[in-house]
């Protein structure tokens, strides 16, 4: 259980009509009541009750109301009511041990899912699948989660402090008023974002342990976007220079679609869903992917630049755990991509892949690094034996939880990298499309311009597919190498359009949700290729 500072008195949560401590007496019956609600009554839903011991089953009323009456039953409890026609689930828990007191309120609604997402720091309908006699739901940890909750939802523009309990306070459902109008309103931010309640959930679970993270990844997230590409959120934006990890802050206007920068406004204006035209000096494409990141190129040849932009938020290091892959993009570490295993925030395992695809080796002469929290909201990554800084990086946690940093290099360290959460990619089915737009740079000739192309996955084989492309040339890809989240083609695993065997070069790919980085050749002949998924592909 992930518990965060505790603001709302324990006491006063125990006496409260949420259900309280209870003590570990014998067993007596146990009645849970409340409303099922999004704003307006949840008429027909089908509320399940299980506690540590009991359970029980009720349907909603027309405003909303339920009651369960559970014989022998012990807290805690949790709780789900699924609308009749299934497209809405929400959750909810009665705290506490043992016999509890015999009457308990728990209401259900988007607030109380939060608050489980907030408790158990998972998915809450994982967390209610996984209820057990043993489960422990206490009020002091209810009463932190809550706390935590309201800052981050605060911070994020909907304000639910006034309700005071949402598991016990009271709901008129449909009045607009109280209770109610705080799920209007949080309803409505929701609508306005493009979003969903369910990544807010993702979103809330995924930042458990830090405050500042959390209501930075919901501001996002409940930001307004653009009705036609969700993903393209208003507020601040990080614009990151490929070639040598130039920033500057620019800042969106997805509803009027503009962008000031560099103390100017300028206009974008829409070529396709997510496909913008940017009326600055060389007419910058702007292509936005489903995470919120957007690839920004500008001219062409020797003279174009190539930028990654996302969301401006501010990471905590302290919760960058687990595997991460990184790749350096440009500069004096280019080619070089690997592994590195954190525990917050420190590296405390890496692997590095200084040649290209082949030359991985374990990196086995620790102290390797550690995080450092900056003023912008970014990171120092500190060499473990000199202690300088060796990159900055900046942070952005999408919708589905997964943070991602950009870094740049500090002194002669120069150039462009990212790191990711190291995840399990699924392998494509035959069948499977995807069309793209895609930029190239090379080291040599410079930017290329924007084309489109869609390829099938047309053979599959374990863990390796092959790709047809639009003009009928094909590839050889193999998923989850040389490292679970990456993907690599051989050289020379390609036919032309003809279908002949033809020359190609070695290439890995690093997935960044709509948005693929590669990497191929070698310092003489190097290239990065930027590619970014088509809505609804």
């Amino acid at each position: 259980m992930k518990v965060t500072p505790i603001a709302i008195s324990i006491a006063a949560l125990a006496v409260s009509a949420c259900g309280g401590g209870g003590d570990s007496g014998t067993p007596q019956a146990q009645t849970v009541s409340g409303v099922v609600a999004t704003g307006l009554p949840l008429a027909g839903a089908a509320v399940n009750l299980t506690c540590a011991s009991g359970s029980g089953t009720a349907t909603t009323a027309g405003d909303g109301s339920y009651s369960v009456t559970v014989s022998g039953s012990t807290l805690p409890c949790v709780l789900t009511a699924t609308s009749g026609d299934k497209k809405t689930v929400l959750h909810s828990v009665v705290p506490g041990s043992g016999a509890g007191s015999s009457k308990a309120t728990a209401q259900i609604t988007p607030l109380t899912e939060l608050l489980v997402a907030q408790l158990s720091g998972q998915d809450p309908a994982q967390f209610v699948a996984a209820f057990s006699p043993t489960t422990a739901v206490s009020a002091a940890a209810v009463s932190s989660a809550q706390t935590a909750l309201v800052s981050i939802l605060k911070s994020a523009g909907v304000d639910p402090s006034s309700i005071g309990d949402m598991l016990g306070g009271t709901i008129s459902a449909g009045s607009h008023q109280g209770y109610d109008a705080i799920l209007d309103t949080l309803q409505s931010a929701i609508t306005k974002a493009g979003t969903s309640l369910s990544e807010l959930s993702t979103a809330v679970a995924s930042s458990t342990g830090s405050t500042t993270a959390g209501a930075s990844t919901l501001g996002t997230i409940l930001a307004p976007a653009n009705p036609d590409c969700t993903a393209l959120k208003s507020g601040k934006h990080r614009l990151i220079k490929l070639s040598d990890g130039s920033a500057q802050m620019v800042t969106v206007d997805a509803t009027a679609l503009t962008v000031a920068m560099n103390g100017s406004s300028y206009q974008l204006t829409k070529n396709a869903t997510c496909d913008f035209t940017l009326n600055d000096t060389g007419s910058s494409r702007v292509l936005v992917a489903k995470s919120g990141m957007a690839s920004w190129t500008n001219g062409s040849g020797t003279m174009g630049t190539a930028s990654l932009s996302m969301p401006s938020q501010t990471i905590d290091p302290s919760v960058i755990n687990g595997d991460y892959n990184f790749a350096f993009l440009s500069g004096s570490a280019q080619n070089l991509f690997g592994t590195q295993h954190y525990a917050k925030g420190v590296t405390t395992a890496a692997t590095n892949c200084a040649n290209g695809y082949g030359s991985c080796v374990v990196n086995n002469n620790p102290p390797y690094g550690n995080l450092v929290a900056t003023s912008d909201g970014g990171a120092d990554w500190l060499d473990g034996v000199s202690g300088t800084a060796q990159f900055h990086a900046v942070g952005f946690r999408n919708a589905q939880g997964n943070i991602l940093w950009i870094a740049t290099g500090v002194g002669s360290n120069s150039g462009t990298g990212v790191f990711v959460p190291q995840t399990t990619l699924p392998v494509p089915a035959v069948g499977t499309t995807n069309a793209f737009w895609q930029s190239y740079v090379y080291n040599s000739t410079g930017l290329s311009a924007v084309t489109e192309d869609s390829n099938t996955i047309t053979a599959q084989n374990g863990t390796t597919v092959t790709r047809t492309f639009a003009d009928n040339h094909t590839d050889v890809v193999s998923y989850n190498d040389p490292f679970n989240g990456m993907r690599h083609r051989a050289a020379n695993a390609c036919t032309n359009t003809s279908g002949a065997a033809t020359t190609c070069k070695s290439v890995v790919h690093l997935p960044l949700g709509g948005m693929t980085l590669a990497w191929f050749g070698s310092t003489t002949t190097y290239g990065v290729s930027i590619s970014v998924t088509k809505p609804g592909s």
